[in-house]
């Protein structure tokens, strides 16, 4: 009996695997929207210090409750430090589900994260939403910014409340 258990242990555990590495796959082709891989942030592994260099850009990764997608191949084995909330120009963050964009629904800001022009953010930091808005740029288009909206109005944000 004991060995059909380890048995179903087995084959559930490969079964997560290969689900997880299809839905990885998916969000590296594109495949998989932003909000796929938040609905499945089970499937999606955590962090932890290792070499991306052979990483497919795009593979998405958990940090803090939060969902990632690498944005550049590096190798952060001795690097504990580089975690995706601290390197924006080595991941993406992705926006929490039903943050829709509209002032009603403001996507939670983050740093390096890719802000679409005529979508709202909320800034955790100062608790106000923000239209992002550039003279010269139309809605739709996407810019990836180091900063919070409050550090940026004027230049790529409006203050909305």
């Amino acid at each position: 009996m004991a060995d059909i258990h380890v048995l179903a242990m087995q084959a559930m555990k490969a079964k997560g695997a290969a689900d997880a590495a299809a839905l990885a796959a998916r969000a590296v082709s594109g495949e998989a929207e932003d909000w796929e891989l938040l609905e499945k942030k089970s499937m999606v592994p955590t962090w932890r210090p290792r070499d991306f260099s052979q990483v497919p850009v795009g593979t998405p990764y958990k940090w803090e409750n939060m969902v990632y997608k690498l944005r550049q191949a590096h190798d952060a084995t001795e690097h504990p430090e580089w975690t995706p909330d601290q390197t924006p120009a080595l991941w993406v963050s992705l926006s929490k589900e039903g943050e829709t964009g509209t002032s009603e629904a403001p996507i939670t800001a983050a740093r390096g994260m890719e802000y679409t022009y005529g979508l709202h953010y909320l800034d955790t930091e100062d608790g106000k939403v923000y239209l992002c808005r550039r003279t010269g740029e139309a809605d739709g288009g996407t810019v990836v910014l180091q900063f919070l909206p409050h550090e940026l109005t004027g230049q790529y944000f409006e203050v909305m409340a």
